[in-house]
């Protein structure tokens, strides 16, 4: 993504421009949907989530998702959308503006509990709640898809309207509000997963020992990636200043010895391999022993 251009150009080339920032937005739709919608998705996610942040209105979110890319596509074609097309789609864009707003400070008000000075386990307790029953993770996705929604939206209506200025003025600062947004966003949720590596090397341990915390930390941490590539993050610079140790932590939730580090985790490798021989040897004692008729 590119930063939108100066809001003083409002010529052919800075509509071009916006309406080029407005199709590379949002790489991609698809996992959000499969996480909101898929067969391990839990029933009415959507429909809970937006009730949850009081959003307005919107029917089927992937309906209205695949009218509005539809539209664009008639759109790329034509050059304009006919007003019969036009008509249903009209009075979106305030609504889901709105809804962005809403899901963005949902997002943000779990996130500001998480950085609360508090010691690890209760910081990754009220993480596991967020995660749950506040539904962090979902709402990164819905967030994705509906501000793709709004985005073809922009984009349609730059193609029938772009000749009023304000109506560029107003895609360009959508575009820009929310990017900063969804930036935010990203870099806090990983700080604040990040905490599970603190302390020392036993107290990793003793965490990465419970099945529940490591199955939700991770189904986080895979929100989290989704997220970040369906707005293409690392090309828009979001992660460019981050902490080094932030990737390392995250990174360990799929790799429990990298999290352990140092010492301890060459000493659970060593066991590891030993018992992995040790297996080994005992298969290969039975076979030989059923091969020679013996017990």
């Amino acid at each position: 993504m590119t930063d939108a251009p100066s809001t003083d150009a409002t010529g052919p080339t800075a509509t071009d421009s916006v309406v080029d920032a407005l199709k590379g937005a949002v790489a991609s739709v698809e996992a959000a949907i499969v996480r909101l919608e898929g067969e391990d998705a839990a029933p009415d996610t959507v429909e809970r989530l937006l009730s949850l942040v009081e959003a307005p209105a919107l029917g089927d979110v992937v309906a209205r998702h695949n009218a509005l890319t539809r539209a664009a596509a008639i759109v790329d074609h034509r050059g304009t959308l006919p007003d019969t097309d036009w008509a249903p789609l009209a009075d979106l864009g305030t609504r889901l503006d709105d809804t962005v707003d809403r899901l963005q400070g949902h997002a943000s008000a779990l996130l500001d509990e998480t950085f609360a000075d508090t010691p690890v386990h209760q910081h990754l307790e009220y993480l596991q709640k967020a995660a749950v029953d506040e539904s962090l993770g979902e709402t990164l996705q819905l967030l994705v898809l509906i501000e793709d929604c709004l985005f073809l939206w922009h984009r349609v209506r730059i193609a029938r309207d772009g000749s009023d200025p304000q109506v560029v003025a107003a895609a360009r600062a959508a575009l820009a509000r929310h990017f900063e947004g969804d930036g935010d966003l990203l870099r806090r949720a990983r700080c604040a997963l990040a905490r599970f590596a603190e302390g020392s090397p036993l107290e990793v341990v003793r965490r990465l020992s419970s099945s529940r915390t490591t199955r939700v930390l991770s189904t986080l941490r895979h929100d989290l990636d989704d997220y970040r590539a369906a707005f293409r993050a690392d090309e828009a610079g979001w992660l460019a200043d981050e902490d080094p140790e932030v990737a390392e932590a995250l990174d360990s939730i799929d790799s429990p010895l990298k999290a352990v580090g140092g010492a301890l985790g060459d000493v659970l490798e060593r066991s590891r391999a030993r018992v992995t021989e040790t297996l080994s040897r005992d298969d290969g004692d039975k076979t030989s022993a059923a091969d020679s008729g013996g017990p």
